[in-house]
Parts: structure tokens; C-alpha cells; sequence
């Protein structure tokens, strides 16, 4: 009897388990079998080793290269330096991007690209392409704007290039030559109008005020003189020649 009633034999007096509130410490069985693997894969961690070595290069990568990745096999797959992979491949000239990428359990896969040729430079009687990292990306027909003359190192090179770019986005004109004046003077080249006029500019390497306040005087049609040294923060010197 409850409350004066009868209790139907039909109705269950307790819950059934999958209504019933879970009890503190209850843990399901999908619990207990992930924190029984978790430990054997910490436990397996050193064992696992490079097996196979997968490579996708461009041409620019000699195939001594890509055989000596071989020697990678049998290393311990946790703890592999990346980088110092990366870094045989991007020795190379003409050679760009290089991505490593670990498939587990044991496979090592290595992509790289031919870099991209965002200028030229002379190399004893022939043209070379060189990359947005100052390398070489290999011969050229004819030279590709803007051509380097004076960059003798890959550092240079680059840094020549992001000038270029720099002043090329904020002037809006297309450096056709950059010369290597001093490491600290770059010596840009653009035509300009119908007549083809030359402008000389001279930038550093990493910028400096009076160069953006030129170059934004420039974009505007406000500038006229034909020859202009940009390298200092607090003036700017103009001139009329070369």
C-alpha cells in the first residue's frame, strides 16, 4: 500500500540501469580501454622507427640527395630533427618550399618545389634565375626584371629583392635593375612616361621614412626630379641627373 493505493505488480520499483544516475567513481568501459592503450602507446613511442622514406622532388634536387634520405631508415621516428631534413633539400640551388610531413607509424614523406624566379642576375656568359630567398633557380633565355648586378651573396640577393618589392608596392612602378652599391646603399632603376626617362633612386636594405615619404609622393605625381637618395629618416636629396 502507498498512500492509501495499491502498487501495481505491473510498475518496476527501480530504476533500470540505463536511466539510473551514474554513481561518483563509476567508470564505463570505454574509459578503462583508452586508459589501458594510452599507456601501451607511451610504451611503444621508442620503438617506433623509420621504415620507409617517400620523396617528391623537383628537378633541381639531385638524386644524390634523395638517396642519401635513405640512411634515414631505421632511425627513431619520435624526436626526428625536421629542420635538418628541410634543410639538405633547400641547399640546393633553384630549390624552394620543402615540406616533411610523418605518417605514422613509420613513414617519412618529403615535398619540394622549384622555387618560384622573381628576378636575374649575370653568371659568368649566361642568366640565372633567382628565387624570393636569393638562390639560384637555374638558367635563363633572357634576364627577368628586376636584374641584380653586385648581390655576391644569397643574403644580398634576398635582400635586394624585398627592397625591390618594398618600393616597387608603395611607388607603384616596376624596378627594371638593382645594383649592390655599398651594404648599406641599394641602387634602384625604373623607367618612367612615355620617353622611357630612367630614375635612379638609392634605398637601404631595410628602409628608412624619407624613402616611404618619396615613394608616396612619387605615386601621387608630385615628384618630378629624375635622380633622389632616400636612405635617411630625417631628408631627402634630389637632383636632376645621375
Amino acid at each position: 500500500m502507498v498512500g492509501g493505493g495499491v502498487v501495481s505488480a505491473d510498475i518496476p520499483r527501480f530504476l533500470p540501469d540505463s536511466l539510473r544516475p551514474k554513481s561518483v567513481g563509476r567508470r564505463s568501459r570505454r574509459g578503462l580501454v583508452l586508459l589501458s592503450v594510452v599507456p601501451f602507446m607511451l610504451l611503444a613511442l621508442p620503438m617506433w622507427r623509420v621504415e620507409t622514406i617517400r620523396v617528391n622532388a623537383c628537378a633541381k634536387v639531385p638524386h644524390s640527395a634523395v638517396a642519401s634520405l635513405q640512411e634515414l631508415v631505421g632511425q627513431p621516428a619520435i624526436g626526428l630533427d625536421v629542420d635538418a631534413i628541410k634543410e639538405r633539400i633547400q641547399i640546393w640551388p633553384g630549390v624552394g618550399e620543402v615540406r616533411v610531413d610523418f605518417v605514422l607509424p613509420s613513414t617519412i614523406e618529403v615535398h619540394a618545389e622549384t622555387a618560384s624566379t622573381l628576378g636575374s642576375m649575370r653568371v659568368g656568359n649566361g642568366w640565372h634565375g633567382v628565387g624570393a630567398d636569393g638562390s639560384l633557380t637555374g638558367r635563363l633565355q633572357i634576364p627577368v626584371q628586376p636584374v641584380l648586378e653586385g648581390f655576391s651573396t644569397m643574403s644580398d640577393r634576398r635582400r635586394g629583392l624585398e627592397a625591390v618589392r618594398r618600393v616597387e608596392e608603395a611607388a607603384s612602378v616596376e624596378i627594371s635593375k638593382a645594383r649592390h652599391i655599398t651594404p648599406s646603399d641599394f641602387q634602384l632603376h625604373f623607367s618612367v612616361g612615355d620617353g622611357h626617362e630612367d630614375v635612379v633612386i638609392h634605398v637601404r636594405p631595410e628602409g628608412a621614412s624619407g624613402e616611404l615619404s618619396w615613394c608616396a609622393a612619387f605615386a601621387a605625381g608630385r615628384v618630378a626630379q629624375p635622380w633622389a637618395d632616400l636612405r635617411w629618416s630625417d631628408r631627402i636629396v634630389i637632383g636632376g641627373g645621375v
